[in-house]
């Protein structure tokens, strides 16, 4: 027989604060009981494969299973999310997933949390079907103070550009992460050089200008950071460029992570290069200010 474990189960994407206090629970016991910690997750995404269309995910496959490691779970069982598995009964998956797989004395769940065919699986079919060998804790996580805690709320803010609120619901500063590529080197040229970044991220926060951290080899840098397409220049292609302040090492190539802290204005035409200049020394000046003020 399997050692006893304690098991979390979920999508988990964002790793937002109600997931957080999932996790805290789970470690919690795993910690009175001396038990390791399992996080059950699936990919790709059971609504992608039960609706048939590509889900927006507020974080990459991989970079949500580097956080969860981070935030201390021991093992992460990804299961592969097919229309197979789609069928199969709640009381299937409880018993071929959960139970034979992992041997748990605990589950923690969110409240809402359902499973199964036709999402037919829950709690109270949990504590039905397992509560004579596994303790079943289902836990509410989706309010805070008086903002819906929902990975759909924190991506409608995510596309606002409403970066202070999804903080506060992530519990953490939202970032993006990828590789330094060359770009076209106006930022240098203006006086302003930039770091081009390539990414997987396919869900980006509204265009505009935010004050951000750069981390590089992990060390953090005061910057400010542009999304969009630099109509000044007539150029129509999606660039996220990072001017970091007092910087001029070269950085082609590396892994960076960008930490966005707060916006600072929409994307906007400027008739001239010399007004483009003014409104950045601006957006530097705001920048510069709010780490004064904040660090």
């Amino acid at each position: 027989m399997k050692k006893s474990k304690v098991v979390l189960i979920g999508n988990f994407d964002g790793i937002h604060l109600g997931h957080q206090k999932l996790i805290s629970k789970a470690k919690k016991i795993a910690e009175q009981k001396k038990q390791k910690l399992v996080l059950i997750t699936f990919n790709p995404h059971p609504r992608e494969i039960i609706n048939n269309t590509e889900m927006d995910l507020i974080l990459p496959y991989k970079e949500k299973k580097l956080l969860l490691k981070n935030y201390g779970i021991d093992k992460i069982n990804e299961i592969k999310f097919t229309n197979k598995l789609s069928k199969l009964s709640a009381e299937e998956f409880a018993k071929e997933y959960i139970y034979k797989a992992h041997n748990p004395s605990d589950i923690v769940i969110g409240k809402n949390f359902k499973f199964g065919h036709k999402a037919r699986g829950d709690a109270k079919l949990l504590k039905d079907l397992l509560s004579k060998k596994v303790k079943v804790h289902s836990i509410d996580i989706k309010r805070l103070d008086s903002l819906v805690i929902s990975s759909s709320e924190i991506k409608k803010l995510i596309s606002k550009g409403s970066i202070e609120k999804v903080n506060k619901l992530l519990g953490r500063n939202y970032h993006i992460s990828g590789k330094v590529i060359h770009g076209e080197k106006r930022g240098r040229l203006i006086g302003f050089p930039t770091t081009n970044l390539s990414t997987e991220w396919n869900f980006l926060p509204k265009k505009g200008v935010y004050v951000s951290k750069v981390v590089i080899s992990d060390k953090s840098y005061q910057s400010i950071t542009n999304i969009g397409v630099r109509p000044t220049f007539n150029a129509n292609s999606l660039q996220i460029e990072s001017h970091i302040f007092d910087f001029n090492k070269n950085v082609y190539g590396k892994k960076i992570k960008i930490y966005f802290l707060a916006r600072i204005r929409n994307e906007k035409k400027f008739e001239t290069v010399e007004k483009l200049i003014e409104n950045i020394t601006k957006d530097v000046n705001f920048g510069r200010k709010y780490f004064k003020n904040f660090r």
